[in-house]
């Protein structure tokens, strides 16, 4: 059986009470949310045979109390599900929708995190990255 041992901590790796913590939306690490959003964006690679252009569009977490709206995070929130109400977001959505000057303002990666450094050191690992992927 698996077990979360309550008692392990670490600075260094940022582990405690057993539990490792990293970048990302509160829930899910931002290698597992990212990684593979830059691995289709490369151009004619295996994972994007036809080159569909893919923008990586993340939103750093800016969470405001609301008296009006208890439980969410605001209009500029990048938790988990939260970041659906993310004013960028909605715009890049609507714009998508609608096909409103897309080409001009949803043409390029927002990253704010070191997904990039994350993505490339994982890459050059022996074993890591989709060296090993059908």
């Amino acid at each position: 059986p698996y077990y979360i041992d309550v008692a392990a901590k670490s600075d260094v790796q940022n582990i405690t009470s057993g539990v490792r913590f990293s970048d990302g939306d509160g829930s899910v690490p931002l290698l597992s949310l990212g990684y593979m959003c830059q691995k289709y964006a490369e151009p004619r690679s295996k994972h994007n045979p036809s080159g569909i252009k893919v923008f990586t569009r993340e939103r750093m977490h800016d969470a405001e109390v609301s008296l009006t709206d208890p439980g969410r995070g605001g209009p500029r929130s990048g938790e988990h599900v939260d970041i659906l109400g993310n004013v960028g977001v909605m715009e890049d959505v609507v714009r998508i929708a609608t096909g409103l000057d897309v080409e001009e303002k949803v043409d390029k990666d927002i990253i704010v995190s070191d997904l990039k450094n994350i993505v490339k050191r994982l890459d050059q690992h022996p074993s890591g990255g989709l060296k090993h992927a059908v």
